[in-house]
This record gives C-alpha cells, sequence and structure tokens, in this order.
C-alpha cells in the first residue's frame, strides 16, 4: 500500500514536464535559444529523477509481472517510457556537456517519443484504476 501511495504521489509530475520539455525544446531548438539549454537540462534531471521513483514503487506495488491485461500495458508503456525519459536526459546533458548541438537535438526529439509513450502509460493506467468511471 505504501509503494502505491508513493507511485501515485510521483507520477503526475513526470508526466507533465516531459510534454512541457517537448515543447520547450522545440521551441528552444527554432529560435536557437541559449537561455533555455540549463532550463531544460536541470527539467530533464528532475523529470528522470521523480520517473525512476514512480516507476521503482509502481514496480514494487503491482508486482513485476502478471496482473490484469490492462496492469500489463501500463507497467510496459511505463517502463518504456522511463528507458526513454533516461535517453532524453542522458543524451541531451551529453550534448550540454560537450557542446554537441546534435545530442541536444536528439534528446528533444525523445522527449516527444517519451511524451507519448507516458501518454499510453497514463491511459493504461488510468483506465486500470478506474474501470468503471471510464464510459467506453
Amino acid at each position: 500500500m505504501w509503494f502505491e501511495f508513493i507511485h501515485h504521489l510521483t507520477l503526475h509530475f513526470p508526466i507533465v514536464l516531459s510534454m512541457a520539455l517537448a515543447a520547450t525544446g522545440l521551441y528552444a531548438l527554432r529560435t536557437k535559444s541559449e537561455a533555455l539549454i540549463p532550463v531544460i537540462r536541470w527539467a530533464g534531471h528532475s523529470t528522470l529523477a521523480l520517473t525512476t521513483v514512480a516507476v521503482l514503487s509502481g514496480l514494487l506495488a503491482g508486482g513485476f509481472t502478471g496482473g490484469e491485461e490492462l496492469l500489463q500495458h501500463h507497467r510496459y508503456l511505463g517502463v518504456l517510457a522511463f528507458v526513454v525519459i533516461a535517453l532524453a536526459a542522458l543524451s541531451y546533458d551529453y550534448g550540454v556537456r560537450h557542446q554537441i548541438s546534435d545530442f541536444r537535438s536528439y534528446g528533444i526529439c525523445l522527449w516527444w517519443v517519451a511524451s507519448f509513450a507516458v501518454i499510453g502509460a497514463g491511459h493504461w493506467g488510468g483506465l486500470s484504476e478506474h474501470f468503471e468511471v471510464v464510459p467506453w
């Protein structure tokens, strides 16, 4: 029960922030704004840290395998979102530290992929948790 509480507490921040990072990153690429580089970098690290807590607490609360089909979809997409968020944050950070703009661009592209993975994981998690309330 404690892990489920931690999971629900930490999952909303990465959902919103991954989408905000994707939009901010695209804006920074289009305008070539150097001022947004540290914002994207540290927000990416914050998202990765909270996503790590959300994934670990979710796996400990729901188990690493098994469960109903909706929970399995949620688990797999949640782990995929974690992997993509880690790649996005680390590649963007690598690009900043070594001043390689291609790695920063790659990280921003991965933030878009992470946004879709997070949306999918959130959909299946919400459907698994609130199945009787969802009208379809």
